[in-house]
């Protein structure tokens, strides 16, 4: 396969998870029709970058609803604002802009310091997609520098673009990348955010793989990327967060786009430690909880996302799982992809006599779970959580 950062025919596959619908196809009944994709990781040998080894097409990651949004870590916003305007480049009449509604609080924070000259992609009047349930899977696939250019004549080049969380679900890394430095004037700024891998992958963490991620950086081969948009980095930040950390790259844009990256080869090696230890994960998890359910009966999951599918799924655990507990109400009666796990409000946990509760969302959001669901544990209940970096964590010894 080549790489979809460098370009180089030498990504070596190491980790298979299986075949797996998407995460947010929720099911309407338990029998449902699903389409499947292999999820598969290499890491190449070149450069050292963590990816699939092929992308699902963007068009099958469109979900069928136009509720689902996803939340980014937020608490570094501020920080990160006033280090783009300590660089001196911006002035008030300086033009903001942004890829997706992911960037529109930190464009609030600018327009907030005074600066008026603000916009973001549209998808319909800027991209011609007319589908409202389109995301950012959509927008990645049509940030193409042709396009962008002319975006960039219609609304105005930026002083400054804004671009988080969505790097890591580029197909096309090289055509994104100069697709963004197409909005962006000579010299401009550009802010990229994306999630660090870096923890999961030492941990031996398997909820880090999704289907809509087909780049898994670490703070060295994230560095590797901005020439490819013509940027040269002028800092790389990295935020810790309880599951992955947030990567904060600003660079300047100061020549053309290239392929020519430099490489790291410390990295070598991370994916193929992270996938030694898949069988043995597996298997002490089913262990675990076995025990669980011939002692104390039924096991829920809390949060039907990304994370419990990946969980459940890629583990192979959903005979062991009953239902999977959210309080969303437009995902309650629904079935989880894969699993075919029915989705319950939270009371189910006391109604149904569960006593494990596995947590399988934001760790930040584990307290606030836990107080909310307070007659659970009155009721003898216990949660636990998926996640290895967890302090509650199901997979240290007394979890």
């Amino acid at each position: 396969m080549t790489c979809l950062v460098c370009a180089a025919d030498r990504v070596e596959q190491h980790l298979d998870v299986g075949t797996h619908p998407v995460a947010s196809f929720f099911l309407a009944t338990q029998d449902a029709p699903e389409q499947t994709f292999g999820l598969r990781l290499g890491q190449c040998a070149r450069c050292g970058t963590v990816q699939m080894m092929q992308p699902v097409p963007h068009s099958a990651l469109i979900p069928p609803y136009d509720w689902l949004l996803a939340r980014e870590p937020e608490e570094h916003l501020d920080q990160t604002v006033d280090q783009i305007l300590a660089y001196g480049t911006l002035g008030a009449d300086s033009v903001i802009a942004g890829v997706s509604y992911k960037d529109d609080t930190t464009i609030d924070r600018f327009r907030a310091k005074g600066f008026n000259q603000t916009w973001r992609l549209d998808l319909a009047q800027d991209l011609g997609i007319a589908d409202p349930r389109a995301n950012i899977e959509t927008v990645q696939k049509f940030c193409t520098p042709d396009r962008m250019a002319e975006v960039a004549q219609a609304r105005a080049p930026a002083d400054l673009l804004i671009v988080r969380h969505i790097t890591e679900h580029a197909e096309n890394l090289g055509a994104f990348m100069a697709g963004l430095a197409a909005l962006v004037k000579p010299e401009g700024l550009i802010m990229l955010e994306i999630p660090d891998c870096s923890a999961n992958l030492i941990d031996h963490d398997y909820c880090m793989v999704w289907e809509e991620h087909s780049l898994y950086f670490t703070p060295q081969t994230f560095g590797l990327i901005p020439p490819l948009g013509g940027f040269k980095t002028l800092c790389l930040d990295v935020h810790p967060r309880p599951f992955e950390n947030s990567l904060v790259l600003i660079a300047q844009k100061t020549d053309a786009p290239s392929g020519d990256i430099a490489t790291v080869p410390e990295q070598r090696g991370l994916l193929a430690a992270y996938a030694s230890a898949y069988d043995k994960t597996k298997t002490d998890v089913r262990t675990r909880l076995e025990a669980v359910r011939a002692e104390q009966g039924p096991i829920a999951l809390f949060g039907a996302g990304h994370l419990a599918h990946a969980f459940v799924n890629f583990l192979d655990i959903a005979d062991l799982i009953d239902f999977v507990a959210d309080d969303t109400p437009q995902k309650q009666g629904k079935f989880l992809p894969g699993a075919r796990l029915p989705i319950l409000p939270s009371s189910a946990l006391v109604e149904r006599g569960v006593k494990l509760c596995l947590l399988a969302l934001s760790i930040n959001n584990e307290d606030a779970v836990i107080g909310r669901n307070q007659a659970f544990v009155d009721a003898g209940g216990a949660f636990r959580s998926v996640f290895q970096s967890s302090p509650r964590s199901i997979f240290e010894p007394d979890g």
